[in-house]
């Protein structure tokens, strides 16, 4: 079988498959990113990078993950240590990762386990009159040593390139923001807690801060209507915003900054179909819904692990069960994702840390909606019904007669 694409997922799913006996080729095309999105891990891939026996390799150059930190305003700050969420079955932290070698470290794992990795890109081609895909004749010639013929199945695993929903026209739903992020390393940042991902609201949209072992990963989420008062080129805005904002002033002010600024546009986008015949997607090919809570690595590798169940299956059901499971993965994060941004997650923080001091049934039931909702942003429940369901109870009942525009992200 031939997986497009060598990151992360697609190496995750190599890995696995080769173990299972498959012969598998990964058509991959090397490229220097100066930056990539994705350098904050959650609870929930740890279990992953052992099952892969990259975790040692990935501790050694990464920077230890105790917990996340949210910044509403000046006066209300959000600490969330992973060791006080009780999220059973997860280890209580996970790794700030520079992406570059962490990236490389999956690449060179699905070299050992006997993936052969062919370093062209893949040209995919329709097959008149029908949905299946196959290489173009140049690109079967150029990975030669691993296949003689077509490969009964190709995985498309390109990310945001998307190669078989475009060449399909596979049909896709459309979130209902499209703002710009920027980002780049600064040498230097102030956080709350060390080691934690610090999210904070901003007077425009939101910001990340990720501690990495010798530098602060920085970036800014913000409407694209908002950017042409910071400046007329990416590197002005984002300078210009790390230093105007009201929030953001406070911690960057004196950063200086040690790589070009990447942008792109955070779109929030789903393919509604995942497999079709000899062909299947995964990671942000099948979608991608927001870099906020660190969940784009976290559904793909999960849904790695669950296409190489089910191919090593081979049933229809198999296929259609991972898709099931991978599109309710991808909308359960689309309503977590909803709530942040409408502000009714914070005002329920808000709420929450009131009644706790007030009343004795908030203090019955706490424990309970914390392992619940810890679970849920630690990736360990993202995925599950009673959790999600507890939440959206919450969200809808929880805000008492607080109004949550004040705590929405512009």
């Amino acid at each position: 079988m031939a997986i497009l694409g060598g990151g992360p997922v697609a190496c995750t799913l190599a890995i696995l498959l080769v173990r299972a006996g498959l012969r598998v080729g990964i058509l991959h095309r090397p490229r220097k990113a100066a930056l990539l999105v994705g350098e904050s891990l959650v609870p929930a891939i740890i279990p992953i990078l052992r099952l892969l026996g990259v975790e040692d390799e990935v501790r050694s150059y990464s920077l230890y993950k105790p917990g996340a930190t949210i910044n509403l305003s000046d006066t209300f700050n959000l600490s969330f240590p992973f060791a006080n969420i009780p999220a059973p079955k997860l280890p209580p932290y996970a790794y700030n990762t520079p992406r570059d070698r962490f990236d490389e470290t999956l690449l060179q794992a699905a070299r050992r386990e006997g993936a052969k990795v062919i370093e062209t890109g893949a040209e995919v081609e329709r097959v008149p009159g029908t949905e299946r895909v196959q290489l173009s004749r140049e690109t079967l010639t150029a990975a030669a040593e691993v296949f003689s013929e077509q490969p009964d199945l190709i995985v498309d695993a390109t990310g945001r390139a998307r190669v078989l929903p475009k060449l399909l026209n596979l049909p896709s739903r459309k979130g209902p923001r499209e703002d710009t992020a920027l980002f780049a390393h600064v040498d230097r940042a102030k956080v709350t807690d060390e080691g934690h991902v610090h999210t904070t609201r901003l007077d425009h949209g939101w910001s990340w801060r990720i501690p990495l072992p010798d530098r602060m990963s920085v970036g800014v989420i913000i409407g694209t209507e908002f950017l042409p008062k910071f400046g007329a080129t990416k590197e002005e805005q984002f300078d210009n915003l790390l230093r105007q904002d009201s929030m953001l002033s406070k911690v960057t002010g004196e950063s200086k900054r040690l790589t070009p600024v990447m942008e792109y546009t955070n779109y929030q986008l789903a393919t509604e179909r995942l497999v079709g015949d000899g062909w299947a997607l995964v990671g942000d090919t099948a979608g991608f819904i927001d870099p906020v809570f660190s969940s784009g690595l976290l559904i793909g590798m999960q849904g790695a692990v669950v296409l190489a169940s089910a191919i090593r299956k081979g049933s229809a059901q198999a296929f259609k069960s991972y898709e099931a499971e991978v599109l309710h993965h991808l909308e359960a994060w689309h309503e977590i994702v909803g709530y942040f941004y409408s502000g009714r997650l914070f005002t329920s923080f808000q709420v929450g840390d009131i009644l706790l001091k007030k009343s004795m049934l908030m203090r019955i039931v706490f424990p309970h909606m914390q392992k619940h909702f810890g679970a849920i942003f630690t990736g360990g429940a993202s995925n599950s019904r009673y959790s999600l369901g507890l939440l959206r109870m919450v969200m809808k009942h929880g805000m008492r007669d607080e109004d949550p525009k004040g705590c929405m992200i512009n």
